[in-house]
């Protein structure tokens, strides 16, 4: 038998502007590691570590937004 669910949050896709608002850093330190890897390939290669922060970091601010419109609809009366 499989079990099938559905993320509330999967039906709101939050605008490239406004998940650039949150941790607006985050775009300059993706564009520098794709350039240190264009520049010095064979020198130096990013860690996965790096690269998977950077990553995660950006799905958490799309997943943060996404979530909080949710909340505010369970939850009109607490400020976020």
């Amino acid at each position: 038998m499989v079990d099938f669910f559905y993320l509330a949050r999967a039906a709101i896709n939050p605008p490239t502007s406004l998940c650039k608002k949150l941790f607006p850093a985050i775009g300059e330190w993706h564009d520098r590691l794709a350039a240190v890897r264009t520049q010095y390939w064979r020198s130096y290669s990013p860690t996965v570590a790096e690269n998977s922060f950077v990553q995660v970091i950006m799905m958490f601010r799309k997943t943060f937004i996404q979530d909080s419109v949710v909340m505010m609809e369970l939850h009109p009366w607490y400020p976020i």
